[in-house]
């Protein structure tokens, strides 16, 4: 009974069918699914309905049998729940929680409903997912759902199937670092910290000159920061109409206008090629603010000290 292949993407669940009422044990991925185990729907009658949907579901994937598809949780459909949960690596409860029922799915741009928001809400739990909570898998989450499945190693499609599900089981979001101060103590400071940054400037000019590897243009050393399209007050649309939370991995900079023109190529050390297509108040002299695309990365970049390449 047992057959492990590529998910078929199947739309039985409906916003309709998922709706309130629905007695599946919806639990966000990263809490312990238990409450469905202890109803197992033994009476067969009032989720019937649902049941079916699920054994359908069990029935496409070659886990259950044309003729076991009866609208009753029985001991049939929960030992199919556990294989397909072993097979696709989830938490092996016997519970149809989102986690299995989203395996099952294969959930895909486009789709609407409940398995959807709790998709969204794990995804923002780990700091993917900057949008609202409404259910459509429309392009940030797609983007979102793509930008996991890079950092947990995993192929990259934007489906939010069994490879995805199990991935999320095992992953921590990385923990984000405290920014370093960034005023300096007094005006001495200040003015120690300008003639180190054109000392800096100085040899990396040098450097960028004698080394044939590195990008041509004009060399600043500039103190960095980072930002996302989801701080607080933002609209996320640049200054030069870049729409950010529409491509949320953008590499868009902040810069100071008198020092880097709007809309000119850059390349920035350790972050790579960029468009100077924003500006900002604390964006003033040599510093400049890169997008990042989740919160989570910006706090861990903090403040660093990078050469910038003007490169048009």
């Amino acid at each position: 009974m047992k057959k492990m292949q590529t998910p078929n993407v199947v739309k039985h669940f409906s916003m309709t069918a998922l709706a309130a009422g629905f007695v599946f044990a919806f639990l966000p991925i990263t809490a312990d699914a238990s409450e469905f185990g202890s109803e197992k729907l033994s009476d067969g009658t009032e989720h019937e309905e649902h049941v079916e949907l699920l054994q359908e579901l069990l029935v496409e994937e070659e886990y259950l049998e044309d003729g076991s598809i009866n609208g009753v949780f029985d001991e049939t459909t929960e030992e199919a729940v556990t294989v397909f949960q072993e097979d696709a690596s989830l938490l092996i409860d016997g519970i149809a929680g989102p986690q299995t029922l989203g395996a099952l799915s294969v959930l895909e741009k486009d789709d609407e409903n409940v398995l959807v928001e709790y998709l969204q809400e794990d995804l923002q739990s780990f700091g993917y997912y900057g949008g609202s909570i409404d259910g459509i898998f429309g392009p940030l989450t797609e983007d979102a759902v793509k930008g996991f499945q890079s950092d947990a190693g995993i192929h990259i499609d934007g489906l939010a199937g069994p490879a995805t599900y199990s991935a999320m089981m095992n992953f921590t979001a990385p923990q984000p670092e405290p920014a370093v101060e960034s005023e300096p103590a007094n005006e001495e400071a200040t003015e120690e910290a300008t003639e180190t940054t054109e000392e800096a400037t100085a040899s990396a000019e040098t450097t960028s000159e004698s080394t044939s590897s590195a990008p041509e243009g004009t060399t600043i050393s500039m103190e960095a920061t980072a930002y996302t399209a989801y701080c607080n007050g933002c609209s996320g649309i640049t200054a030069t109409g870049i729409d950010l939370r529409n491509d949320p991995h953008a590499n868009v900079v902040a810069v100071d206008p008198n020092i880097i023109p709007l809309g000119s190529r850059v390349y920035v050390e350790g972050y790579g090629e960029a468009i100077a297509g924003d500006t900002g108040g604390a964006i003033n002299g040599h510093k400049i603010d890169l997008h990042m695309a989740t919160k989570d990365e910006a706090l861990n970049f903090g403040r660093q000290q990078v050469n910038v390449t003007i490169l048009n």
